[in-house]
């Protein structure tokens, strides 16, 4: 048992049930500690209206709240489904698509476990009078040297997902639980199949529940912008091709260019303004630094005003580069990479981890931002 779990006999936890195995296994664990659990899925998108994956392993679709609810049933615990597409729509759906229309690659995952899921989930933990809110999120709380709380990869480094919660603030989680952080998922798994619940095996959700197909296809018809044909340009201003809408384009990508070239090209930048793509060879995506914007920070008691070294991932899965972060203030920050380069990708978010980790393996988050479309080679 992780220790965010001892002491927690009488307190009242609402969880967030999305009707996956994750989510479900920390209702039961909190269940079998005695904590007082109550259940809540978040009704973020319509399926029938809107399309995406309601028909394949999704986060919160029509069948996963039957899923969520035979786990509450199950364990005996209250169970509530709750109605959030405005907010949904208002704080990711059209922050996604405006993003691409402008160049950039959103993760609409960050924005919505930060504006939406962690704060309709507070609300309504305040309303019911909660002690503690949970999730299933590959992630954990530990108590830091100085008495804060700090946040921490989860430690199944294959599911580890604390890039998207690097939003967080120190007094956020402090009331926050992460019950599987703790765990490796063969074993989240084994947990609901002891204590037979369904979906033990049910299969890892998708990454964007409301896009089924092509991202540009759902952009043009959520903007009703339709798509502008224009040029790709290689660093010289050549024109080498047409593109078919710059929404259809993420730096780095290498397929699907259309153009042939001796060697392999990437997109290099795209820019909205001029409506032109532009590309390279790989080399030529090699900077020495970058730019971050909005940037935030985990702990609430530290200036973060001098330069800092930190591990940083520039995208879900990123292993990761050693990196040197110059605050700038107004919340943005320039990063210099010291031994390595990455792609850095705008509209993405860089989120920092310490250097080193701690005796159990886990390395503590920092902090993050966007990356900007403001970049430096």
């Amino acid at each position: 048992m992780s220790n965010e779990l001892k002491n927690l006999s009488g307190q009242s936890v609402v969880v967030a049930m999305s009707g996956g195995v994750d989510s479900a296994a920390a209702a039961i664990l909190l269940n079998n500690v005695g904590a007082k659990v109550v259940g809540v899925s978040m009704q973020v998108w319509d399926y029938r209206a809107g399309g995406g994956n309601a028909s394949r392993a999704t986060c919160c679709s029509p069948a996963d709240f039957n899923d969520a609810r035979e786990v509450a049933e199950k364990a005996d615990f209250p169970f509530y489904v709750f109605d959030f597409e405005d907010s949904f729509s208002e704080s990711v759906i059209n922050p996604f698509v405006k993003s691409y229309l402008e160049g950039k690659t959103p993760n609409p995952c960050l924005e919505c476990n930060r504006k939406v899921k962690f704060r309709e989930l507070r609300k309504r933990a305040s309303g019911l009078g909660a002690d503690f809110v949970a999730t299933g999120h590959y992630a954990q709380v530990k108590d830091l040297p100085s008495g804060e709380k700090g946040l921490f990869t989860g430690a199944d480094q294959n599911k580890d997902q604390s890039y998207f919660l690097y939003a967080m603030k120190e007094s956020e989680l402090q009331k926050t639980l992460f019950p599987v952080g703790a765990m490796e998922k063969p074993e989240v798994r084994q947990l609901l199949s002891d204590t037979g619940i369904s979906i033990a095996e049910k299969p890892e959700s998708q990454d964007i529940c409301f896009v089924a197909g092509r991202v540009g296809d759902f952009i043009e018809k959520h903007s009703g912008v339709i798509a502008a044909p224009g040029p790709i340009v290689n660093v010289a201003g050549k024109i080498l091709g047409q593109h078919d809408g710059i929404h259809n384009y993420t730096v780095g990508q290498r397929k699907g260019l259309g153009i042939s070239n001796p060697e392999p090209l990437y997109v290099l930048e795209i820019d909205a303004e001029s409506n032109c793509v532009r590309v390279g060879e790989k080399q030529e995506l090699e900077r020495s630094e970058f730019f971050v914007e909005n940037l935030s920070w985990v702990s609430e008691s530290v200036s973060h005003s001098e330069p800092i070294e930190v591990l940083a991932k520039l995208r879900y899965r990123h292993q990761g580069v050693r990196s040197l972060v110059h605050p700038l203030g107004d919340g943005q920050a320039r990063v210099e990479f010291i031994s390595d380069w990455s792609t850095v990708s705008p509209g993405q978010a860089a989120v920092f981890y310490e250097t080193e980790t701690d005796q159990d393996g886990d390395r503590r988050v920092l902090g993050g931002g966007t990356i900007s479309a403001n970049v430096s080679h």
